[in-house]
């Protein structure tokens, strides 16, 4: 597999990045999110939207492990929903939360200002902001900040990339705050969506897309990570995990792809969240190393 966006046209290149062109159920499957997530949080215990910044959207869920098997305070999972940016919210995944909890995991759940209303630039502040508040207050949060995990899914994987790049220092963390993570069906080149009618809410410019490259240089944390991608995803979306794996383990870095049988860019977010699942099972050895 080696398919490079920038060979192609308009409209091959939306069909590779715009999921619900290939997914025929794409809306029904969107639709379903918030019912799930809502008869989840039913037999979640947890707290609900803890502000971490001033912006509408800044806040986050946190959902307690509910066993000590991993530790006292856990360990911490954090999840940066999906939307391309510009649409869902943290409330229609909560499910993602229920096994991982059961495993002795704390799943932190991320909200975030969305475009137009906000740039990439901004949401990217965002999550940085998120990541420091939840560092510092660890404690008041019941987590063990020494074991902090990071995960997100399409866009959210995107985030995710970024936060692995950032100089956490600069910021008064340690430079591996991240012990781990699993980027799940990202998109790395934010120039790609410059070229798809996604960019019609997104509105990136090409600086702003360079901005957020998470492609244009390695991590700067050398911490474990799998990057996980559907088997029925397009080449285009298949091969930005391709890529960020071939980045990483230039580097030094330990990276895995993995890319799930039977999957497409929603249902990947399934076999995520699933205890009797494979991929699963991989994050929760990396977690419990």
């Amino acid at each position: 597999m080696a398919f490079n966006w920038r060979n192609h046209d308009d409209e091959t290149i939306e069909y590779h990045f715009n999921p619900r062109l290939t997914i025929p159920d794409a809306m029904d499957l969107l639709q379903a999110m918030p019912d799930i997530a809502a008869s989840a949080r039913m037999s979640l215990d947890g707290s609900i939207d803890i502000r971490y910044g001033k912006r509408p959207k800044e806040t986050l869920d946190v959902f307690p492990a509910t066993t000590e098997v991993m530790g006292d305070p856990p360990p911490a999972l954090i999840f940066i929903h999906g939307g391309y940016w510009r649409m869902m919210d943290k409330s229609d995944h909560s499910h993602v939360a229920s096994d991982m909890v059961q495993s002795g995991v704390t799943h932190i759940s991320l909200n975030y200002d969305l475009c137009p209303e906000v740039t990439l630039d901004d949401i990217v502040d965002e999550i940085r902001n998120a990541i420091i508040f939840i560092y510092k207050y660890s404690a008041k949060l019941g987590v063990d900040r020494d074991r902090l995990f990071l995960s997100g899914h399409s866009a959210g994987g995107h985030l995710t990339g970024m936060m692995l790049k950032e100089n956490w220092v600069l910021h008064g963390l340690p430079a591996d705050v991240f012990k781990g993570a699993l980027p799940l069906s990202p998109v790395f080149e934010p120039e790609a969506v410059i070229h798809t009618s996604i960019n019609e809410d997104v509105r990136l410019n090409i600086e702003m897309a360079q901005r957020n490259n998470v492609l244009a240089s390695p991590p700067t944390i050398k911490a474990p990570m799998i990057v996980a991608v559907g088997e029925l995803e397009p080449e285009g979306f298949r091969q930005q995990s391709v890529s960020y794996v071939t980045l990483c383990q230039a580097n030094g870095i330990e990276a895995e792809y993995y890319e799930i049988k039977g999957c497409n860019h929603f249902t990947a977010l399934d076999a995520f969240s699933r205890n009797n699942h494979e991929l699963f099972q991989k994050l929760i050895a990396i977690i419990s190393q």
